[in-house]
């Protein structure tokens, strides 16, 4: 089953998408190139193609909240190693306290 011949040049000049192309096509991102590739296999950066962001001014006086709710409470956890949260002791510690085995 086709479309009819007024269809199908409708479809010739709409934007090719990946399920229409070859196998091998891909459509891209919009991204932009930042450079360009050298003859050697490196890639040299144009640095006036390069985005940068400024943050407005004012951001500053911006009241942020957390979205979280107030009557959560923070978690005191005791450790008693001096590595704090990250230390390897006080995870292995812990994990035998709960029944871990080596």
């Amino acid at each position: 089953m086709q479309p009819t011949p007024v269809l199908q040049r409708a479809i010739r000049r709409l934007a090719l998408t990946t399920k229409q192309g070859p196998h091998n096509f891909y459509k891209g991102n919009r991204t932009g190139a930042m450079g360009s590739h050298t003859k050697y296999g490196g890639y040299r950066i144009d640095w006036k193609k390069v985005r940068t962001y400024v943050c407005p001014e004012g951001l500053g006086e911006f009241n942020l909240t957390p979205f979280v709710a107030a009557r959560i409470e923070a978690r005191r956890d005791n450790f008693a190693g001096t590595g704090g949260p990250m230390d390897g002791r006080e995870y292995l510690r812990k994990w035998k306290a709960e029944g871990g085995n080596i």
